[in-house]
């Protein structure tokens, strides 16, 4: 038995929501009831419980209005209406306006918060999964996307010869970056001044972000394209399936049906890919949500160990320390003495990346 609806009910016009059918399917499997979040270039499957099943999107291109050129989606959700794990065959700049999380892009797994700027090439697989810890005041996160394809820089040459070099520039870009401070303020901007205006006014100001976007040396890569095969495919799913359950309970009988495997063949599999056992890449990356919540929070280490997967303190104290070389509240002292000016503390996380 399955029940669709439709909601079509966006007031933006600008949205993706606006031209991306939205349904909620309501699904009996083995007894249990799934929500869907369905768009025509993407699939995320939840339960009741709010664990997370599967998301497959291979679309090429989010559908795009009639007479534009390039995509602004100006986007308040709630943190678990996000686009799932998807590429395109566009490049997508993404701003996160409200909001903090992890995001996978292409081979790398890695924190992000409010103020990032992070523009990802064509044909890299790519999702954000984030906390309801951060949002505004009606519990929603906010971000800035914009999408644009080589056909648009194309044109712009043609319009405008003197891009081709800063065109060219964006074409060669690829991998995926995250721009400095200073350089993502400048693009944040933008985006902002961009947000009330209708679509042609935004035409100057998009050229103008060409020409910072092509400019800029102040970035870091945060993800890198992969040759997609059935291999890279379902460790991409596995590595989705860790960032969205990873803070409740996760047993290897389950990531392996995940992925249509028993539980032997998974172990094998996982360690020939990835170098490491699944037990091992998991407590990598529930440590990694360890630290940023001892940076963030002033809960207690009990709490934070609770918080991030584990049942048990002394496991997770002899398991932070084995990985990261320090005790939680010795993690956490260091933190404080790396505070700057705007009293935050410093990023200090690695990338869990599966190469």
């Amino acid at each position: 038995m399955v029940s669709v609806y439709f909601d079509t009910s966006s007031d933006n016009p600008d949205s993706r929501y606006n031209f991306i059918s939205r349904a909620k399917l309501v699904c009996n499997f083995s007894g249990h009831f799934s929500y869907c979040l369905l768009g025509l270039s993407y699939i995320c499957i939840y339960s009741p419980s709010g664990r997370y099943f599967t998301q497959i999107m291979n679309d090429n291109a989010v559908p795009r209005p009639e007479n534009t050129s390039f995509t602004f989606d100006d986007v308040c959700l709630a943190p678990g209406e996000q686009i799932g794990l998807h590429e395109q065959a566009t490049w997508e700049l993404s701003y996160i306006i409200v909001g903090s999380g992890m995001r996978l892009i292409g081979d790398r797994t890695e924190p992000f918060g409010s103020g990032e700027v992070v523009i990802v090439p064509p044909e890299i697989p790519h999702c954000w999964y984030f906390e309801n810890d951060v949002t505004d005041a009606q519990g929603r996160i906010a971000n800035i996307t914009i999408t644009f394809g080589r056909e648009f820089l194309d044109n712009c040459c043609v319009a405008f010869p003197e891009l081709l070099e800063c065109t060219e520039k964006l074409k060669r870009k690829r991998d995926a970056v995250k721009f400095g401070k200073e350089k993502s303020a400048a693009i944040a901007s933008v985006l902002e001044e961009m947000r009330p205006l209708g679509r042609a006014e935004r035409i100057p100001l998009m050229i103008k972000l060409l020409l910072i976007l092509a400019g800029s040396k102040e970035e870091s890569v945060v993800g890198r394209y992969q040759k997609m095969d059935p291999e890279r495919e379902r460790m991409n799913r596995i590595q989705v399936y860790v960032v969205c359950n990873a803070k409740r309970d996760i047993t290897l009988d389950d990531v392996a049906r995940h992925v249509g495997m028993n539980r032997t063949s998974f172990c094998i599999f996982f360690k020939k890919v990835s170098g490491k056992t699944f037990v091992t890449y998991l407590n990598e990356y529930r440590i990694e949500l360890a630290c940023r919540l001892l940076k963030q929070q002033k809960v207690s280490v009990a709490e934070i160990c609770y918080q991030v997967g584990f049942n048990n303190v002394p496991y997770f104290n002899r398991v932070f320390k084995k990985i990261t070389g320090m005790t939680p509240n010795e993690y956490r002292r260091e933190a404080k003495s790396q505070s700057v000016a705007d009293g935050k503390y410093k990023p200090n996380e690695k990338s869990l990346n599966l190469e």
